[in-house]
């Protein structure tokens, strides 16, 4: 004997409906998050792209600070003597000359 399948009833048609319009809803509001999300991630991407440049920058402004305090600190005395040129002092044994005003 053949059984008869039974036709779903209207309650449980409605059941299903509202199943699937809630999995509809998910399915939609997921796709709505991962676009915004997608969005922050262009953005982060861009930001971590011009901090690593400023690293760079900033190391290289390192190296610079590292070789003016070597200059400053180095036992030859070249900045001294700049300086003290700037200034308007001479050695012992330089001969000066000065313009008529």
């Amino acid at each position: 004997m053949a059984r008869r399948r039974k036709k779903p009833s209207a309650g449980n048609r409605r059941g299903m409906y509202t199943i699937a319009a809630i999995v509809m809803v998910l399915l939609l509001g997921l796709l709505v998050q991962s676009q915004s999300l997608r969005a922050q991630n262009a953005e982060y991407v861009e930001q971590i792209a011009a901090l690593e440049e400023q690293i760079q920058d900033e190391e290289v402004r390192a190296e610079q600070i590292d070789e003016l305090s070597e200059y400053l600190n180095s036992d030859d005395y070249e900045y001294v003597v700049k300086l003290a040129r700037k200034l308007g002092l001479v050695f012992e044994d330089d001969v000066v000359y000065r313009g008529v005003k």
